[in-house]
């Protein structure tokens, strides 16, 4: 009996046919699987859809950063308030929502369903057990605890503030000899501010134990430089390249910054671990740590606490403990960054709105009298007790302005305005689109969850008729007399006077805030008590940014005339 032959055999051409009819249809259907799922009930980017990368080429290609990029994503053509975004192939989309009431109450009222973003988290993890990197839980709770007092008016008032007011001074001294010798010309001021705000953080830390200043290396290169030993252009348009010094130490939240963003972030942290700055900085740390004297340093108060706590626990305390490294670190790495980038920005609002300068250049004059009278710079404790809220005002516009976006993640399935968001999924909520920057999109109010409803406010939307765009710290202010006057006579400020997310809300609310203010406020009332703020070339202005941990101008160029 002849044997049975199957198309499967190997000697069978129906086998190759019915693979070659199979395969494309089971690697299409995966195709298929693998692509981007949008989110039911919110528009979406059609294109990104249909790849496999999603958005990530589109984001790539942005020149100013990726947050422009989301900006632009979050003002859909038929207005929705929210906008899924597929950035990481295979996995959920993130959100972007673009509306402050529906923001404010997830970040202060939805605790249970919305925590910290792992996205920032993995980014975060090079940094240690910094009390950023946690969900808001015990060790978050724990952590912060030991840096609590660091924000308290004494230590602010008593330590931080005087050590700010000296590295302003030493900053003012490096601006006047660079003015000196640019004889007119522009020069850049990035790093000078870079190195400012580094300073002040690691004194914020360390205080005296830390000797090496990096304003104070750059005061010794530029006091070693003749008119002969420099390039000076011929064009009085064309900046003058001031050399700097060789302070390795102070690259160090470049280096994180990368790491931040680094495909491999531990690999990254054990080689920043080798790296004789990393053990600079902390071998200083253990000097800090064995000081004998007054409670004055960030390292000193963060060991009270964490004595009163063993205390209180009934064990011994951990002063080795691997979380007091991580905390200043990061402390040092973010104030440091996100409070020089602000002060880039206020230098260059000031510098291309002349009107603006000159009316706080008065309101500084006639508050702080007794100083302008006898023809000196104010002292800490005067600047400290003065009520300026116009400068007030221009720090806060300055923020709404450069602000980037606060992320989330969803811990539960749950829904905002009405869609589904499954757990897992990144929400970013934007501050620097529509609500605040351009008009709000309309919102069903039947959509808004039941305390979103219940909490709506004056200050939910500023007056959109404005140009919401434009540089206007005027938008801050209260008005007391009739006049126009902006000294704190005829005006208030009211940080709550429209929407604002720069620094988080609820629970996780930006630690530092009060510090940074304080740096801002001290070092830009000196700089424009001390120069005017003369008008740069187009080709050395401009306002395009770099998105990292915060927005920090590309460049930053000034042409000062000493006062």
């Amino acid at each position: 009996m002849d044997r049975l032959t199957s198309p499967f055999e190997d000697d069978s051409p129906h086998r190759y046919l019915i693979a070659l009819a199979i395969v494309p249809v089971l690697l299409f259907a995966l195709y298929q699987y693998l692509l981007p799922k949008p989110i039911p009930g919110i528009a979406y980017n059609p294109s990104a859809a249909k790849s496999l990368l999603g958005d990530v080429s589109e984001m790539i290609a942005e020149p100013n950063g990726r947050v422009p990029r989301l900006v632009r994503q979050a003002s859909p053509q038929d207005e929705l308030p929210h906008l899924p975004i597929f950035i990481k192939p295979f996995s959920q989309p993130w959100v972007l929502l673009s509306d402050f009431r529906e923001s404010r109450d997830i970040l202060t009222r939805r605790h249970k369903e919305f925590d910290k973003s792992s996205f920032l988290s993995d980014g975060m993890a090079c940094m240690g057990a910094l009390h950023g990197i946690y969900m808001t839980d015990h060790k978050f709770r724990a952590n912060r605890q030991l840096i609590h007092d660091l924000m308290t008016s004494t230590f602010l008032n008593g330590h931080v503030g005087p050590a700010i007011y000296n590295k302003g001074s030493e900053l003012m001294r490096l601006f006047e000899m660079k003015v000196r010798l640019a004889r007119g010309r522009p020069f850049s001021v990035k790093k000078d501010f870079e190195y400012a705000s580094l300073d002040c953080m690691l004194e914020f830390a360390f205080g005296r134990n830390w000797v090496d200043t990096a304003v104070g290396e750059q005061v010794k290169v530029v006091g070693g430089l003749t008119e002969d030993s420099l390039v000076i252009p011929v064009s009085v348009d064309e900046p003058v390249d001031f050399p700097l010094g060789e302070i390795s130490v102070y690259e160090a939240p470049e280096i994180v910054e990368k790491t931040i963003n680094a495909i491999m972030p531990k690999l990254q942290t054990w080689w920043w671990s080798q790296q004789g700055w990393y053990k600079k900085i902390f071998d200083d740390k253990e000097k800090a740590m064995k000081a004998q004297g007054k409670i004055e340093t960030g390292v000193e108060h963060m060991l009270m606490r964490e004595a009163a706590r063993a205390e209180k626990e009934g064990r011994e305390p951990d002063f080795e403990s691997q979380v007091f490294r991580d905390e200043l670190f990061g402390d040092i790495v973010g104030g440091h960054h996100t409070t020089s980038g602000a002060m880039m920005w206020l230098t260059k609002y000031l510098t291309d709105d002349p009107t603006i300068q000159s009316k706080l250049r008065s309101v500084l004059h006639s508050t702080l009298s007794a100083a302008h009278q006898k023809g000196r710079l104010f002292t800490f404790e005067e600047i400290r007790h003065a009520k300026l809220p116009y400068l007030d005002a221009i720090i806060e516009e300055m923020l709404r302005i450069n602000a980037v976006p606060v992320t989330r993640e969803a811990v539960v399935d749950t829904t905002v305005l009405g869609c589904p968001i499954k757990k897992g999924t990144q929400v970013f909520f934007m501050s620097n689109g529509p609500g605040f920057l351009s008009p709000s999109f309309p919102v069903d109010e039947a959509k808004r969850s039941d305390t979103s409803r219940l909490s709506k406010r004056a200050n939910d939307s500023w007056d959109e008729r404005q140009d919401l765009a434009r540089f206007d710290p005027e938008r801050w202010l209260v008005r007391k007399t009739d006049g126009t006057g902006v000294t704190a006579d005829g005006v208030d400020f009211d940080g709550a006077a429209g929407p604002q997310l720069l620094f988080g809300l609820g629970p996780r609310t930006c630690w530092g805030r009060r510090l940074a203010h304080m740096e801002m406020k001290v070092i830009i009332a000196m700089l424009v008590w001390t120069f005017q703020l003369e008008r740069t070339p187009p080709e050395l202005s401009g306002y395009g940014g770099l998105e990292g941990i915060a927005r920090v101008p590309k460049k930053c160029y000034v042409r000062l005339v000493k006062l």
